[in-house]
């Protein structure tokens, strides 16, 4: 197990001022750039990783480190992997920490994007950091709750997180009684080597989400069999 963190980075402000549409030269950008200098003055954004072996594997689940992991789709993206990497990563709990007053919506919407860039900071390290020490090359994440649902349920992030104990204490992140990460601007998952081009947006159906970066495909989607699996589960219930 290792935790990266005081990393090194450049903190594109004009980057996020183009995402929320701020005018250079406007008010706005005076009281954004004020945020951006409290937010460089706290910041700590933070990861945690560990190697993690396949034990075993069954119809739907698999066994990392001896926790037992129930996903068909897991299942057939590990078939042929011994080794994968756990992960969380997260903005840090000093940026989550600051509160604002109940009408500065605005700001308090600026901020909640200045974390999500903390957050693209640390994951991006952390992948990098990963595949250059292990020398991956191609490699895809999954994620608990990640695409539709039945693909990796999100109560799967208990087991997750109780691969490496006590989270909070080691990186300040926490998961609430619905399995939601605190911060909010926090990821988790598995990075595994892979040969295909893997993607949980690939198996969403859902339509017009703001977060999408591939397109669904019916192709994987029936390859892997999980509307056989979804039925059959539901058969037994």
């Amino acid at each position: 197990m290792e935790i990266l963190k005081d990393f090194e980075f450049d903190f594109d402000a004009g980057l996020l001022m183009r995402r929320l549409k701020i005018a250079e030269g406007s008010e706005d950008e005076t009281e954004f750039k004020e945020l951006v200098n409290k937010a460089l003055s706290i910041a700590n954004p933070k990861a945690i990783y560990l190697e993690g072996f396949v034990e075993s594997m069954a119809d739907d689940s698999v066994v990392i480190n001896g926790v037992k992991f129930t996903s068909l789709t897991l299942r057939k993206n590990l078939e042929n992997t011994e080794r994968v990497f756990a992960y969380i990563a997260t903005c840090g709990a000093e940026l989550n920490s600051v509160k604002f007053d109940q009408y500065e919506f605005l700001k308090e919407y600026w901020w909640d994007t200045i974390k999500g860039y903390f957050l693209e900071i640390a994951r991006n390290k952390l992948m990098g950091y990963i595949k250059k020490r292990y020398m991956l090359n191609k490699t895809a994440t999954m994620a608990p709750g990640g695409g539709e649902a039945g693909i990796w349920h999100i109560e799967q992030q208990k087991q997750l997180f109780a691969l490496f104990g006590d989270v909070e204490k080691l990186i300040g992140v926490r998961l609430t009684e619905t399995y939601l990460m605190i911060p909010n601007k926090s990821v988790s998952g598995i990075l595994f080597p892979t040969e295909r081009d893997y993607s949980g947006c690939k198996l969403c159906r859902r339509k017009n989400c703001p977060g999408r970066s591939a397109e669904f495909d019916e192709e994987l989607w029936n390859s892997i069999g999980i509307e056989a699996a979804l039925k059959l589960k539901e058969k037994r219930r």
